[in-house]
């Protein structure tokens, strides 16, 4: 395997850990700088691009005979994944209206799942670990010409860069895929152009509530990535095989997503996430007065459920950040906001392995830790706005008309949306049921 080619062991097994270390540096790199340019240069041939250049790097890094350039390749893989995720995400839920958009992201996200799946029967089966990254990496480049040859640029982004044409050239092909026929002579205009090119800093600086809810998300996402790794390493050994437990992770995830689907849009994505943290808190404020001990199957314990109920909840949360921060952040810096929230979520990626060490030592530590990251989590996202079954906003001065859409879980359809919202008159009849 890896570790004896290399010889990892003795005085060199803290290079193990330094690959992933730098796979989880380049990951957020990736995504904050791409972000930066994605809502400058567009979705589609960045995605292209890193789902090429991920393809090129594992498949290269597989026939390496050194360990110091292996890891290298670890890092630039790390930040060409980093790079995909903001860009490829806003790309799928920009071409989904607005009653779709769930089923897209439990679609979406069900396939990271699989993915798990799949790496866990080819590291069961395949011997060799070149082989392996070869046999889970080799069919990008299929999906990299997928997306070329028939997914076009996001009509959004086209429109607000003033890209008319292209864009109405999009929205024939679009219709032609629904079996619509548009007019020769349509035109298409914006609710709100903006005045200027939006660059990431306006989220920061157009006003208080942009620059809080921002920061409430990359809080949120951050405290939602702490949450599930610290569970899912702390779950390392509940079936005592490796594999087989990377295999039932993949099958939470996917059980997981399409059990949300059912009422994400019912709820709302707010009441969602409000609710899920309240029951993360639960989940972990409980583990913190139960006596320590060892995940097994073998003695499956009060704790042990407490456990995988609150790594389930944190998987699910941890998908619905992807949907409801696409959907608050404008067209125009969609991408640099998601990329932001990445950022931050991949910093708490490098803080988790410290958990396991000090979980070790004193798990109520770790327990109460969770539990108040989850309380500020709780606030943070009670000043998001709801986002289920409206247009997406497509400047940033509709994203701050957004903080009107705070309402009453019992209320079907806010009283405050404005005419501002509503990107169109079929859009202002259909929300107002005339």
């Amino acid at each position: 395997n890896l570790v004896n080619q290399f010889n990892l062991t003795c005085g060199n097994t803290y290079k193990i850990s330094l690959g992933s270390t730098l796979f989880f540096v380049g990951y957020p790199l990736g995504s904050l700088l791409t972000g930066l340019i994605a809502d400058w240069l567009g979705r589609k041939w960045l995605a292209t691009g890193f789902l090429l250049m991920t393809g090129l790097v594992n498949c290269s890094a597989a026939l390496l005979s050194s360990y110091s350039t292996f890891i290298v390749f670890r890092a630039v893989e790390g930040f060409c994944l980093g790079g995909l995720t903001v860009t490829f995400y806003p790309l799928l839920i920009e071409y989904i209206g607005a009653g779709a958009r769930n089923l897209a992201n439990v679609v979406a996200q069900c396939g990271y799942g699989l993915g798990m799946a799949y790496l866990s029967f080819a590291a069961s089966y395949i011997t060799s670990w070149r082989a392996v990254i070869i046999a889970t990496s080799a069919h990008l480049f299929f999906v990299a010409l997928l997306l070329v040859s028939n997914i076009p640029e996001s009509p959004r982004f086209l429109l607000k860069n003033k890209k008319n044409e292209e864009a109405k050239q999009v929205l024939k092909i679009m219709a032609s895929w629904n079996r619509v026929e548009l007019p020769e002579d349509f035109e298409i205009t914006l609710s709100d152009e903006p005045s200027e090119t939006e660059r990431s800093w306006k989220l920061f600086t157009y006003s208080r509530y942009t620059c809080a809810a921002t920061i409430a998300q990359m809080f949120i996402w951050f405290t939602a990535a702490l949450y599930f790794f610290a569970l899912s390493f702390n779950m390392n050994d509940v079936l005592g095989n490796p594999y087989l437990n990377l295999a039932v992770t993949g099958v939470m995830e996917i059980l997981i997503n399409v059990c949300s689907y059912f009422f994400i849009d019912r709820i709302g994505r707010r009441w969602c996430m409000l609710v899920s943290f309240v029951l993360c808190g639960i989940s972990v404020g409980i583990c913190r007065f139960l006596p320590h001990e060892n995940l097994h199957y073998t003695h499956f314990s009060v704790k042990t459920f407490w456990v995988i109920f609150g790594r389930a909840v944190g998987g699910f949360i941890y998908s619905l950040v992807y949907l409801y921060s696409a959907e608050i952040f404008a067209t125009t810096v969609r991408s640099s906001g998601l990329g932001l929230c990445v950022f931050a979520a991949q910093i708490s990626s490098l803080i988790a392995p410290f958990v396991i060490v000090i979980h070790e030592d004193n798990a109520n530590v770790v327990y109460t830790t969770l539990f108040l990251f989850c309380i500020m989590a709780f606030l943070a996202a009670w000043i998001l706005p709801e986002t289920a079954n409206l247009p997406l906003p497509g400047t940033v001065a509709e994203m701050d008309a957004m903080k009107y859409r705070n309402y009453s879980i019992f209320t079907e359809k806010s009283p405050l949306i404005t005419n501002d919202m509503l990107q169109s008159n079929k859009e202002k009849e259909q929300y107002i049921g005339d």
